[in-house]
């Protein structure tokens, strides 16, 4: 009987083993399931989470040697010299849980891998529960079970994705069924940066004239799109899909499943370095939406981003539009104020006087790469303007939010962040009559020019800004920027959180406008 309960508690410490595998299951769903994406995380962090598993068999197995150790006289310890692992094991889990790190998306696919993960995590358990058997005290090997919770989640990922690559062919299947029976015109999109607001602008633009269904949020995957398509597509005449990219083959893996006849890049940038090693790799990950067109489709760029606008000198079976000054479309005489953005808008051989509600340069670049679609598909001028003149702004994209203190103006850019973008903000930022004030944690997935970057933002935070709030572990190359750039060093402050850096914005008093610019993903810290 006492051998059960040593079993039973060795049970116990597996699957609460495989539970605090729940923050490695977050970071391969967040890689689109691919275990390298495990390595990034770990390398960018400085291997933070690995340390931590480590700390956790570390002290446990102390702890339960100094258990047994104290208690031997007792006859049942050695029945239970797994405890200190489970109780270590249980706070644990519930550090990461309130620290919002097990926060996993529950799809069914995770719900499997979860499960997998507990049944793997039994495995060394058993092992270990045999050597009890033979010698109680090895009990104390169980804590040799919390360094191995990251790689059993590993093995599981390992273990289901093929049988996950079946699964999700039937949805493939049918949504480029119901694409092929119902013939929409598709619309993809794709870029560095600008690709949500394009797709809500041309949805806007296209909704004067037809009945849109564009794909929603972020939903910029494989099977996002299929999950958009077979859950909503019901006899929309456009179909637009965002198509995002962190690896070779991404986009093109989405125009295998959407087909699309028009395509937009909004722009091609430093993101996504890490995955795709340079700034060539990501233009030819994007172009890969321009490769798999029709020879009666149409690709727009965008001329305004000089990469993009490289583009345009790549052979495709398609028609190629760059939207530039000058050319068939434009947006030129920009001005930015707190109202928002205003620009002359030329498509279709008409221009047209634009005020839009959403903040900074891109967005009038936007605004003619989109109309040019628009135009092509036949819709007036004067709609094109008035869809833009609409438009509610992007939510945490250069977004204005109301604030109770009539002294306070805050600019919510933190849904990310890129070099451009960055620098977009900060000159809208620079158009306030107020004390200028930035919270950022600075870019990341830059890859080797990451540290540049950061640095470089910290000269224009300089340049704009009257106070610093920066976050992070790459706040030290943020401010080494500024103060390089004569930054007083007082107006610089470095916080382990976003909530420590707002926290001190009641320090500053006066007419402020505060800019949040970028929100590191859940696998960046």
């Amino acid at each position: 009987m006492d051998y059960y309960v040593s079993v039973g508690l060795i049970a116990v410490a597996a699957l609460l083993s495989g539970a605090i595998g729940l923050p490695i299951i977050k970071i391969i769903q967040l890689s689109g399931y691919k275990a390298r994406g495990v390595v990034a995380w770990w390398k960018a962090t400085a291997y933070d989470a690995p340390i931590r598993y480590f700390a956790l068999m570390l002290l446990s197995f102390i702890a339960s040697v100094v258990f047994v150790g104290c208690f031997s006289s007792f006859e049942y310890v050695r029945y239970c010299a797994v405890l200190p692992y489970v109780i270590l094991c249980a706070v644990f889990l519930a550090a990461t849980v309130r620290n919002g790190n097990c926060n996993a998306k529950f799809t069914g696919r995770v719900k499997r891998l979860f499960a997998l993960n507990m049944l793997i995590s039994l495995i060394p358990a058993a092992g270990v529960a045999w050597a009890t058997y033979y010698s109680p005290y090895c009990q104390t090997l169980a804590a040799a079970l919390g360094l191995l919770a990251p790689f059993t989640v590993i093995a599981a990922n390992a273990v289901t994705s093929p049988f996950e690559r079946l699964n999700n062919k039937k949805y493939v299947k049918r949504a480029k069924r119901k694409l092929a029976e119902q013939a929409p015109i598709v619309i993809g999109i794709t870029g560095s940066f600008g690709k949500t607001t394009a797709k809500n602008m041309l949805a806007a633009m296209l909704g004067k004239k037809y009945t849109v269904l564009a794909t929603p949020g972020s939903f910029n995957t494989p099977m996002g799109v299929c999950l958009t398509v077979n859950n909503e597509l019901d006899g929309q005449q456009v179909f637009i899909a965002e198509m995002g990219a962190r690896y070779k083959g991404d986009i093109a893996e989405l125009c295998a499943i959407a087909s699309p006849k028009y395509g937009v890049i909004t722009s091609v940038g430093d993101m996504h370095l890490e995955t795709l090693k340079s700034r060539e790799g990501v233009a030819n990950a994007k172009f890969e939406l321009g490769d798999a067109l029709p020879a009666d489709g149409l690709l727009v760029l965008n001329g305004y981003n000089a990469d993009c606008a490289a583009l345009g000198a790549r052979d495709t079976a398609c028609k190629k539009l760059i939207a530039s000054n000058g050319a068939e479309a434009s947006a030129e005489s920009v001005v930015i104020d707190g109202n928002g953005t205003s620009f002359e808008l030329t498509v279709n051989g008409e221009t047209r006087h634009v005020c839009s509600k959403l903040l900074g340069a891109h967005v009038a670049e936007l605004a003619a790469v989109c109309a040019a679609v628009a135009g092509a598909l036949g819709v007036s001028t004067d709609d094109i303007a008035t869809a833009v003149a609409e438009m509610p702004p992007v939510e945490h994209r250069l977004q204005l939010v109301p604030s109770a203190d009539s002294e306070v103006t805050v600019i919510d850019d933190a849904y990310n962040s890129n070099p451009v973008g960055a620098k977009n903000a900060l000159a809208v930022l620079d158009c306030f009559d107020a004390k200028k004030i930035i919270i950022t944690p600075g870019f990341v997935e830059l890859g080797t020019i990451e540290k540049q970057c950061n640095t470089e933002l910290g000269a224009q935070i300089a340049a704009v800004c009257d106070y610093a709030f920066l976050v992070g572990s790459r706040a030290t190359d943020i401010k080494k920027g500024a103060l390089g750039a004569g930054m007083n060093e007082s107006a610089v402050s470095v916080f382990g959180s976003r909530d420590e850096a707002v926290a001190a914005l009641k320090e500053i008093t006066g007419k402020r406008a505060i800019l949040f610019e970028n929100d590191l993903p859940d696998n960046i810290k």
